[in-house]
C-alpha cells in the first residue's frame, strides 16, 4: 500500500468483526415477560437506528420499548450490555491495527453506531490510542452513505490527498459505492454473515480497489 497514508474503517462487522452467542443470557431475561428475543428484536433494531442518528438518546430508548413491550428498563439495560459485550475484535485484527500504526499510518473509524457504544469497546479492548479520527453516525446525525459523513471524517485531509485514503468495510454498497464518489480507494471485507442484523451482499455494482476475507489481509494488500 505503498501510495495510501490513511485508512479508514467502518465499525460492525469489518473491526468488531464477530458477536459472542448472547442467546441464553437474554433468553433467561425475557423468559419472565413470555417474551423471545424475535418478538423484541423487530422494535430494537428500529430504535438503534434513531439512535445511530442521534434522534433520540438511551434513556428514550428504554422508556418507549419499555412502554411498548412491558418489560422493566432495568432489563432493557441489562440487555443492551449484554449485547454491547458480546462485540468481538480479534486478536489478528488488533495486531494488524498495531502494526499499521507502527508503519505510519492515520487511521480512523466511521460507524453508523452510537458513540457509546464504540467508545465502550475501544477502551475495553485498549485501541482508541491507535486512532487519529473516530467518526459515529449518532454524533453527527447522519449515517453513511450520506457524503457529510465521510468529509466529516476527512476533515483533517486535504482534498487532494483523499486519493491516498483507504476506507475498508464489510457494506459494499452502503459505505464504498458512495466514497468512491470522492476518489478514495476501497477495499471490501468479504462478510459471510447473513443474520436479522447484516445480510450478504453476493452483487456488486461497481468494483472495489481491492476484496479481502480478513482485515490482517491489509498488511499485504498491494494498491
Amino acid at each position: 500500500m505503498d501510495k495510501i497514508k490513511y485508512i479508514f474503517f467502518d465499525w460492525g462487522y469489518t473491526l468488531a468483526g464477530s458477536f459472542k452467542n448472547t442467546d441464553s443470557e437474554i433468553k433467561e431475561i425475557l423468559d419472565k415477560y413470555n417474551l423471545s428475543w424475535k418478538n423484541v428484536f423487530k422494535y430494537w433494531k428500529n430504535y438503534q437506528l434513531l439512535l445511530s442518528l442521534g434522534k433520540i438518546n438511551e434513556e428514550q430508548v428504554y422508556n418507549d420499548l419499555s412502554r411498548l413491550l412491558e418489560i422493566s428498563k432495568e432489563d432493557l439495560e441489562k440487555i443492551d450490555k449484554i449485547l454491547l459485550e458480546s462485540h468481538i475484535i480479534d486478536d489478528d485484527t488488533i495486531e494488524t491495527i498495531k502494526t499499521l500504526k507502527e508503519k505510519g499510518y492515520y487511521l480512523g473509524i466511521i460507524s453508523n453506531n452510537s458513540q457509546n457504544n464504540v467508545d465502550y469497546i475501544l477502551e475495553r479492548d485498549d485501541l482508541a490510542k491507535y486512532f487519529d479520527k473516530v467518526i459515529v453516525s449518532e454524533t453527527i446525525k447522519e449515517r453513511k452513505p450520506n457524503l457529510k459523513v465521510y468529509l466529516t471524517a476527512f476533515e483533517d485531509i486535504p482534498e487532494e490527498d483523499y486519493s491516498k485514503i483507504l476506507f475498508v468495510s464489510d457494506e459494499f454498497i452502503e459505505d464504498l459505492v458512495a466514497v468512491k464518489i470522492l476518489g478514495v480507494k476501497t477495499a471490501w471485507l468479504r462478510s459471510k454473515v447473513d443474520n436479522e442484523w447484516k445480510k450478504e451482499e453476493k452483487e456488486i455494482l461497481l468494483k472495489p480497489d481491492i476484496i479481502i476475507s480478513a482485515v490482517k489481509e491489509l498488511l499485504d494488500a498491494k494498491i
